[in-house]
Parts: structure tokens; sequence; C-alpha cells
């Protein structure tokens, strides 16, 4: 058989014109989805997705919680000293109050408020709250002075159950606010906050939740109330 250079030229130049359009064709599927992906980049979905990622809870977030807040007590039906909406200005424990939280924050989870991702993120903090070891401190919220939990605590183990009241009495002149930090939702436009008050007399306290309102913090559920 005759071997035919032209045949074989031009065979080649086939060749080489199919593997530039292979190239050519790759070429172009990976600048456009280069494309593609940087639109997705800049798309308002893709941007609120990255925006939906908690912000870090800071110390004044809580602080602004309080402060921002239509009524940061827990009652308003109490009457004289034991009623903390008729003073001026009221005693807080230093140490937060946890104890009953995470108890009522299930029960407020029965209702839809809060989303699957915003109950696993309120969840969490939870489990963080006692290593984060934070004490409210004096001049961060309106109308509050902060006294410290430990010396109460050592005023009511020196004086006894009988005594220890007036023993406190002497020292605080009125009774004593406990607040829980509030919980927050991942956009931290909800929360979760336990508040109660002692005055010796009688006590009272719930655990709220909090919707987020033209920068202003309104009460939308409450559950588990106390009283003695």
């Amino acid at each position: 058989m005759l071997y035919n250079h032209n045949t074989a030229r031009t065979g080649l130049n086939r060749m080489m014109r199919m593997l530039n359009l292979r190239l050519t064709s790759a070429f172009a599927r990976n600048a456009k989805n280069a494309f593609l992906l940087f639109l997705l980049a800049c798309s308002p979905s893709f941007l609120n997705a990255q925006a939906a990622k908690p912000s870090p809870i800071t110390d004044q977030d809580f602080y602004d919680f309080f402060n921002t807040s239509d009524n940061p007590y827990p009652v308003s039906a109490m009457i004289g000293q034991c009623n903390p909406d008729s003073l001026k200005t009221c005693n807080l424990i230093s140490t937060p109050e946890y104890g009953v939280l995470q108890e009522d924050t299930t029960q407020i989870f029965q209702d839809t408020l809060f989303s699957i991702a915003d109950r696993a993120y309120i969840r969490q903090q939870c489990i963080n709250l006692r290593k984060r070891q934070f004490q409210w401190k004096n001049g961060m919220l309106k109308g509050i002075k902060v006294i410290d939990g430990a010396r109460v605590r050592q005023v009511f183990d020196s004086a006894g159950a009988d005594s220890g009241w007036t023993a406190y009495y002497h020292i605080f002149r009125q009774g004593y606010n406990k607040f829980s930090v509030p919980l927050f939702s991942l956009d931290k436009t909800k929360c979760i906050v336990y508040r109660g008050f002692e005055c010796g007399h009688t006590g009272i306290g719930n655990t709220n939740a909090f919707v987020k309102r033209n920068n202003k913090w309104v009460l939308a559920l409450s559950c588990g109330p106390w009283v003695h």
C-alpha cells in the first residue's frame, strides 16, 4: 500500500481542529462556571445566607436588652417595697440566675416563635453559659444597683434563716432582682430571659420570650411563673 502524505496531512489537520475545538469548549465551560460562581457570590440570596451567620454575643448585648426592654422587671402588680416597678433604683444580684432557664426554654420551644436553627443555637448558649462566668456590672443598667451575690449569700449564711432578711435589709435596704442573661436567636431579633424578684415578704418570677420591634424589646411569650 502506498503512503499518501496528503491524506495523512489532511487527517492530522482534522485531528488538530477537533483537539482545538475540545480545548476551546473546555475553556468556555470553565469560564462559564467561573462566571456563574461570581454571579452567585454577588446575588442577594447568597449575601443574605452569609449575613445569617450569627455574630458573636457580647456583654454589651446583655445590657442593651435590659436597657431597651419595655418592662425589664417580671411584675407590676406588687405593692410597696416589694414592687420593683415602684422603686427608682432596684438591686440586682451580680451573679446571673440560670436555675430554671433550660427547662422553661424547652417549654417556650413548644411555640413556633423560634426556628429549629434558633433553638439549636439557644441550646448551645445554655451549655456555654456557666463557662462564661459573666457577672453583672454596676453602672451598665438603667435604674439598677448591682450588689455582690457572694456577699448576699454570706449575709444569709451568717444570720440564719430566721434573721437573714433582717440582716440583709440592714445592709442593702430593699429586695433584689435576679436576671439571667438573654439567650438570643441567630439574628438577635428574639430572645429568652429569666427574671425574678425577692423581698423577704414574697417573691415572684418567670421566663419570657421577647421580640425586637423598632429597636425596642417587646414581650411575646411567658412561662414558668412562680410566686411565694
